[in-house]
């Protein structure tokens, strides 16, 4: 299974896409940890267990759609 956190990197080093939008994304489709919390766990200073992963893959997910059309 792929981790949802490396896309999530790739996705930030491109010019257009900052981690607040990926938050912004993350938080719309129900997640609830603060910003400082959300940019530890994508560079993997928090553990899997303690993140909503659902919200997270919408958000990727989106943001993939988002830059590919």
């Amino acid at each position: 299974m792929e981790d949802l956190r490396h896309t999530a990197r790739i996705l930030l080093q491109r010019d257009d896409v900052a981690l607040t939008d990926l938050w912004i994304l993350y938080w719309n489709h129900g997640g609830d940890c603060h910003p400082f919390d959300f940019d530890a766990f994508i560079h993997e200073l928090l553990p899997v267990a303690w993140f909503d992963m659902n919200a997270l893959a919408s958000a990727v997910h989106e943001l993939v759609l988002e830059n590919t059309g």
